[in-house]
């Protein structure tokens, strides 16, 4: 019989583990939950294209009951799996139209909540209710764990669901129980859903294997096929997407948006993995851990730029004295080396793909804490002790650390430098532009031309209205399988004058528009027009015939060029992929 933890919730450990996990919520509250998006750039939804189809596939979920993106009329598929999306859906139901651009936020504020709530709560299960106020304060102090939860990535959804898998499968084989060894297949399996690299710690299923033999060999060779079965099944909807849009469950996003980038002239010469990417993602974690980044990264667009400090990484060398070698460690161990030498030759250079392993490690930095804790007041230990608390109380604070790019600042307290937030102090720009585009005209059906993403004002904008680029120049142009050049975009004005719906360009600035007015198709018999009374942070043009000048400013000018208008069944193209 399985024995029971002894858990006293009025015992010292479990409440000095309260207080930590207190001040683990205290900072996470100031830190994150505390952020007035409206203030900050954050609302333009960067970094382009990740964030934004993220949210786009979440709006026409809502909408459709599909994931996609929409350019123009045309319903296409995202570069990125739609897990992160589906976890969206919940705060879109729940938040204002006109604040429906914070869900993705939401999502992650959320969820780093309850990440920090699961943690305390799983060592409290475990009678460990002092180590879980310690692995709590760790985690909301992690860098890169507080400002991915502020973000509009998924980098944060993926890790919650790796992590639960790396605890089921502790529980299961700790207290031999089948069914939370499939439970942690399960959020491993959905985890690919949400990033495909989770397929890297696929080495944890060996937990079945090394479960406890009790009964007939085929019984126990049954449930290690069962539970890749279910690992598989938990995996499946993105593989099925994956097929009715590509035909390939093994093809994504990237195949249609970017194949170039990967395979050009149909020859790997960019492979996603190979051997001669170890010195660049070797010399980047080194960079890091040795205080000398100076190049830009994610991070920096959610926070300072640092996703761990070098206290943290000694506080994990010194628990990998303490851990006790077992079933679940092998496993782990197996899991974490995969993922890690996966990455290691990843053609991606990039700290966020690591993240996954920055939290699971904090369970092994622990480990020395727990002991200087219960040591402290041994005479002989009290040195050794107090050293480890020195490097907790480091990690905590995130000092040293560095600050920024470029010119970035070394000796700063992470902790510090998170609740100020300082460099993100200003509104976005393209936010503001459609907001106050749909008070004006959201109420009427119409085709808007914007050097806005078209994706990101797709997502925000009334079904009736819809976005497009104003040329070839943006962020979609590489496909191969769908094309939106100077033909399309005349081929869909015609489209809505046909309709007679109103053809607008948007502008986030008067500069902007000044700038960029010469890319505007240019339709004989028509002109774009500057209209009256436009928004200093939401410049419009219109396209009106060029015999009337009723409804335009005479110091406006019609755009000229070469092309004529074609017709529109022969140049607007659909979505369409072939085999």
């Amino acid at each position: 019989m399985r024995a029971v933890p002894n858990r006293n919730f009025t015992s010292a450990p479990f409440l000095g583990g309260t207080l930590l996990l207190l001040c683990a919520l205290t900072f996470y509250y100031l830190a994150v939950l505390k952020i007035d998006y409206r203030k900050t750039v954050l609302l333009d939804l960067g970094p382009y294209p990740d964030a934004v189809e993220y949210f786009a596939q979440a709006r026409s979920m809502l909408k459709d009951g599909w994931p996609s993106i929409q350019i123009g009329y045309d319903k296409l598929p995202s570069r990125y799996p739609f897990g992160y999306s589906v976890l969206m859906l919940p705060w879109l139901k729940i938040l204002p139209e006109a604040d429906s651009v914070l869900a993705p936020f939401r999502t992650n504020q959320t969820i780093g909540l309850l990440f920090l709530l699961a943690v305390f709560g799983f060592y409290t299960y475990l009678a460990m209710p002092l180590t879980g106020g310690f692995a709590a304060l760790l985690l909301a102090t992690l860098p890169g764990f507080f400002i991915f939860c502020r973000s509009s990535m998924s980098e944060i959804s993926a890790s919650a669901l790796i992590v639960l898998s790396f605890t089921f499968a502790y529980l299961g084989l700790k207290e031999e129980r089948r069914w939370k060894l499939y439970l942690s297949a399960i959020f491993l399996g959905l985890s690919l859903n949400v990033r495909m690299q989770s397929l890297f710690f696929a080495p944890l299923l060996l937990a079945m294997a090394f479960f406890p033999v009790k009964g007939s060999r085929l019984r126990w060779l049954l449930h290690c096929a069962a539970l890749l079965l279910v690992f598989a099944l938990a995996a499946s909807p993105v593989l099925v997407i994956n097929t009715v849009q590509f035909h390939s469950p093994f093809k994504t996003g990237y195949d249609f948006w970017v194949p170039g980038a990967w395979v050009p002239s149909g020859r790997a010469e960019h492979p996603f993995f190979a051997l001669r990417y170890i010195p660049a993602n070797a010399a980047r974690l080194w960079s890091d851990f040795a205080l000398r980044r100076t190049g830009y990264s994610t991070a920096n667009m959610f926070g300072t730029g640092t996703y761990f400090v070098p206290a943290l990484v000694l506080l994990i060398c010194a628990g990998l004295f303490f851990i006790r070698m077992d079933r679940f460690v092998l496993c782990a161990f197996l899991s974490g080396l995969s993922c890690f030498a996966a990455l290691l030759v990843y053609v991606v250079v990039d700290l966020r793909f690591y993240l996954p392993l920055f939290i699971l490690s904090l369970a092994v930095a622990v480990l020395p804490v727990t002991w200087a804790a219960k040591n402290l007041l041994v005479r002989t230990r009290s040195i050794g002790a107090l050293a480890t608390l020195a490097l907790f109380a480091a990690a905590c604070l995130g000092y040293p650390s560095r600050s920024g790019y470029n010119h970035a600042k070394t000796g700063r307290f992470q902790v510090w430098d998170a609740l100020q937030f300082s460099s993100l102090r200003r509104q976005s720009m393209r936010f503001i532009a459609q907001g106050r585009f749909i008070e004006r005209f959201g109420g009427e059906p119409g085709i808007v031309l914007s050097e806005v993403d078209p994706v990101y004002l797709n997502a925000l904008f009334p079904e009736r209205m819809i976005a497009a680029p104003l040329d070839e120049k943006h962020h979609y142009r590489h496909s191969k399988l769908w094309r939106y050049d100077r033909p399309q975009a005349l081929a869909l004005i015609n489209r809505g004058l046909h309709r007679a719906l109103p053809i607008y360009a948007l502008f986030t600035s008067m500069e902007e528009m000044t700038s960029q007015r010469l890319r505007l198709p240019t339709v004989p018999g028509y002109e774009w027009t500057l209209l009256k009374n436009s928004d200093p942070k939401a410049i419009v043009m219109k396209l009106t015939p060029a015999a009337t000048g009723d409804n335009h400013d005479h110091n406006s000018s019609s755009c000229k060029g070469p092309f004529e208008p074609l017709p529109f069944a022969e140049c607007f193209c659909w979505y369409r992929i072939s085999e």
